[in-house]
């Protein structure tokens, strides 16, 4: 890769974040409004596939995009018929359009967070000295899906109860999501990051020397995601009573503090750690 390409690619990496970042200052409310919810994914996606391709290559960045799409939406479509392992549940259409039951955004998800995730978990365990390192391959998986599952801490209540873009058959103790739904979620997202690292040592292309600002920019990234919540609360202060699909009330202004709570001490700690 050429000193031009290698900056072109830091340039737009800055633009994507700062396009996200302005969403989430400037537009808290967006984990209820379709359009902007689905421009920050698109901003989350871009920035997966531009910033991998700067160290892992394109091509093993398109990787994980498949692994990603591919492993999430055979969990989330086997989960929606049989209840494992998220639990019984139905995306609504406020997700969007669907390939079966899944809306397609959820694919697009799953490769955002997990590629940040797997940055991240890099950055905690340290880089690798050679693709096949056994403490990387089984490493890592196990990290990143303790910090994804953290964000899902935080947004999957609100998008069960007060965004209802999904329900859940029964509600669930926590803000009306069963405890069964971070088990499916570690259990997913620990698939995907293991099928990756597998990839990985199966195609022994070393990774492409990057700056200290390579590792930044992903930290940065999910700081800002981690944000996202005080925002939310900020611009949502009134509070409402609002019911799960078990029938149980919980006050909107509960869980969006209880989102902040969980964002602090998982989402931003992963990020500064």
């Amino acid at each position: 890769m050429t000193g031009k390409s290698t900056q072109w690619i830091s340039v737009s990496t800055v633009v994507l974040w700062a396009i996200f970042t302005a969403i989430t200052i400037f537009y808290p409310a967006s984990p209820f409004a379709r359009p902007a919810t689905f421009l920050a994914i698109a901003m989350l996606t871009a920035f997966g596939l531009v910033h991998g391709s700067r160290r892992f290559g394109f091509k093993r960045a398109i990787g994980l995009f498949v692994i990603a799409v591919v492993i999430s939406n055979i969990f989330e479509n086997l989960s929606i018929s049989t209840g494992f392992p998220f639990g019984y549940y139905v995306h609504t259409p406020a997700s969007g359009p669907k390939i079966f039951q899944v809306p397609i955004i959820v694919g697009l998800i799953f490769f955002s967070l997990c590629y940040i995730a797997w940055t991240l978990a890099t950055m905690l365990l340290g880089d690798p000295a050679r693709p096949g390192d056994r403490r990387f391959i089984i490493g890592v998986p196990i990290v990143a899906s303790f910090i994804v599952v953290g964000w899902d801490i935080c947004s999957d209540p609100i998008g069960a109860t007060i965004g209802r873009q999904w329900l859940y058959a029964h509600g669930g103790a926590y803000f009306g999501v069963p405890v069964s739904n971070y088990t499916g979620w570690y259990i997913c997202t620990w698939s995907i990051f293991q099928a990756f690292s597998i990839y990985l040592a199966r195609t022994p292309v070393s990774n492409r020397p990057v700056n200290t600002s390579y590792w930044y920019e992903a930290a940065a990234f999910w700081g800002v995601m981690s944000l996202q919540y005080p925002m939310l609360l900020l611009a949502n202060p009134e509070t409402m009573v609002v019911r799960d699909t078990g029938g149980w009330a919980w006050r909107s202004g509960d869980i969006l503090q209880g989102a902040v709570i969980m964002s602090i001490y998982t989402m931003l700690a992963a990020a500064i750690t």
